[in-house]
């Protein structure tokens, strides 16, 4: 339905403009998700490395910048995610050491022919 005149198409535009102010205004009142904070121990469990060796990785900054809750150091997920990208992705297939009977018997011979 389209208002009639100037003020009436005034008036339904403000009435909307407050309706869009109140929701965006319950939108900030809604609580934040909380972030998860992860322990050294928590860390140290869930990487299979020691305690020691997490708190050398939180002070090298592997893990982005950490909280301080109280005495305690914190690391947030967003930084587990960071450690997690920064040491993931695709593995470099290193090659064999392992001699095989063919590189034996070559060295054996020192190059030269096997007669065969």
């Amino acid at each position: 339905m389209k208002p009639k005149t100037l003020e009436e198409a005034c008036t339904a535009l403000t009435v909307a403009l407050v309706d869009c102010l109140e929701v965006l205004g319950l939108a900030r009142d809604e609580p934040q998700p909380t972030t998860r904070l992860y322990t050294y121990d928590d860390l140290a469990q869930m990487l299979g490395k020691s305690k020691s060796t997490v708190r050398e990785w939180v002070r090298a900054g592997k893990f982005g910048e950490p909280v301080t809750v109280g005495n305690s150091t914190r690391v947030t997920q967003a930084g587990v995610d960071k450690f997690i990208a920064d040491h993931s992705g695709p593995v470099k297939k290193q090659p064999s050491k392992a001699r095989t009977r063919t590189s034996r018997t070559v060295a054996a011979h020192q190059g030269q022919p096997l007669g065969i």
